[in-house]
């Protein structure tokens, strides 16, 4: 009996011998692998203190895995919100709850030298067979340059090449959030409040910088016209170019009365431009046409309709004025009026 004790003994020990070397194996496998990959790794105990990481996350957080290893997470590693700039909690599950994986892609770390860096983190607790929280691996990503690209990419999509100024189609999104926000507060306003103005803008002899100059006259006269009529306005109100030489503003919580009097510095700074092209200058100037945006305007559409009918009206009066739509219960016979100058522009 005691020989097969012993036998059974020496079986569970060489046992135990194979399993501590494959756990080994396995363990150094793991350190490879983590020290291998692309991304930045850092792990942690239950007690929030750092037990791993890999040259990518020692190179990220400017920290040295001697340095790090042993200390709090907060001392290696701290990331806060990209708009808010608080700081991103990475803590623990709650008790009793296995806490699914935490992914961020507006984290922006700060390092041990207090530059920045945009990553993209994704927090994962460790918990063992018995449910018990074990600690976390945090894994992120540089995502600088592909940030960089998206903010790139969202503002070319926005905003006209040539000028810098939004684009027809982000001005017409923040006209139709205008107008949405005036049909809401429309009941309750006084008069006045909750009202904001369009301007519809065309230049005056455009087409004769084009035709003698070529395009590359008309593109640098549309740069210089761009910049006096974002010198005259405030930096609430929101100036687009909609196409070719149209021009569009919208004057944020301004009257009628106040609207007539930027419109008319905006004239006033573009007739004063003295564009010279190949030796030759050149007189332009602009006409504009006034609406307002208010409770009961109506459809974006019909605003810029009712402005620009009231554009075509100063062309009519002479070039080089304002014309302020009449009331929507006019607006039938404003249209009609507006036909035949569109022809004469």
């Amino acid at each position: 009996g005691s020989l097969t004790d012993i036998t059974q003994r020496k079986e569970a020990e060489a046992r135990l011998i194979v399993s501590a070397a494959m756990l080994a194996d396995e363990k150094e496998r793991l350190r490879v692998t983590l020290q291998s990959i692309g991304d930045a790794v850092i792990c942690t105990d239950a007690a929030n203190r750092v037990t791993f990481m890999n040259p990518i996350a020692e190179k990220l957080t400017g920290v040295a895995a001697g340095d790090g290893l042993g200390k709090t997470l907060g001392h290696v590693y701290w990331a806060v919100d990209e708009e808010t700039g608080q700081r991103i909690g990475v803590a623990r599950p709650p008790a009793g709850s296995p806490g699914p994986a935490d992914h961020n892609s507006r984290a922006v770390l700060i390092r041990r030298d207090d530059t920045r860096c945009s990553i993209r983190q994704v927090v994962s607790p460790i918990i063992n067979e018995r449910a018990e929280f074990c600690g976390l691996v945090i894994v992120f990503q540089d995502f600088t340059d592909a940030r960089a690209l998206q903010r790139q990419l969202a503002h070319a999509a926005a905003h006209d090449a040539l000028t810098g100024l939004a684009n027809r189609s982000s001005f017409i999104h923040a006209m139709e959030d205008l107008a949405d926000q005036s049909g809401k507060t429309g009941a309750t306003a006084s008069a006045g409040d909750g009202e904001h103005q369009f301007m519809f803008i065309d230049l005056d002899h455009f087409k004769q910088v084009n035709d003698t100059g070529g395009h590359a006259a008309g593109d640098a006269l549309l740069k210089q016209v761009a910049n006096a009529i974002r010198g005259v306005l405030g930096p609430g109100d929101l100036v687009a170019r909609l196409g070719g030489d149209e021009f569009a503003v919208i004057l944020k919580s301004g009257s009628a009365a106040g609207a007539r009097i930027a419109a008319c510095s905006i004239i006033d700074a573009i007739r004063g431009l003295n564009f010279t092209w190949d030796g030759r200058a050149h007189s332009i100037g602009a006409s504009i046409g006034l609406a307002p945006i208010r409770a009961g305007c109506g459809e974006v559409d019909e605003i810029i309709a009712r402005a620009d009918a009231a554009c075509y009206a100063a062309k009519a009066a002479g070039r080089g004025c304002v014309s302020t739509a009449p009331d929507e219960d006019a607006e039938g016979e404003q249209a009609q009026a507006a036909k035949p100058l569109a022809a004469a522009s």
